[in-house]
């Protein structure tokens, strides 16, 4: 368990960077994508920070399972908002899609089986999990909201309709 759970944690982290720093840096955020982002981010911590921090009970088992389930349908909702990405874009966010209540459930597992008391060092692979997750939301929030500016992007017409290039390095190029 604790190799497959290291396994999604590392591909679930290199694909998201793949998708920010090759897609969404390139193209831009529209609004509704970085709020959306923003939600799903924080509802996916929501369930692990529960298996983390919470003991294993009726109550608490119903909670996450109430906040897994809004997980996962806030980030089938995003479907609806990216209508014209890429291939490669859009294999990414299908991989992540998986990768999200494969996640949930690792970490659920391990919840309910008590894998913290015959593994101490599970227990802090979880927890520097949440503190990137923590991190990576910050940081989105950061970025896209007070750092990116939508002008230093132009249209690119080599590329698939949503793929932008700098005006900066454009500029630097003249």
């Amino acid at each position: 368990m604790i190799a497959f759970m290291l396994s999604l944690i590392l591909l679930h982290g290199c694909l998201f960077m793949a998708d920010e720093y090759l897609f969404h840096k390139k193209r831009g955020l529209a609004r509704a994508e970085i709020n959306n982002s923003l939600i799903d981010g924080a509802l996916f911590l929501i369930p692990l920070v529960i298996c983390i921090f919470f003991p294993y009970m009726e109550l608490t088992k119903n909670i996450f399972l109430a906040t897994a389930f809004l997980s996962c349908m806030s980030i089938a909702k995003n479907e609806l908002f990216y209508k014209d990405l890429c291939v490669r874009e859009r294999l990414i966010h299908s991989l992540l899609y998986v990768l999200h209540p494969a996640i949930l459930y690792t970490f659920f597992v391990s919840w309910e089986y008590n894998y913290f008391h015959d593994y101490p060092n599970f227990w802090m692979v979880q927890l520097i999990y949440i503190f990137f997750g923590t991190k990576t939301l910050a940081y989105r929030i950061i970025y896209w909201n007070y750092i990116f500016h939508p002008d230093d992007l132009v249209k690119d017409s080599s590329e698939s309709s949503l793929t932008y290039s700098s005006k900066y390095t454009e500029d630097k190029e003249k």
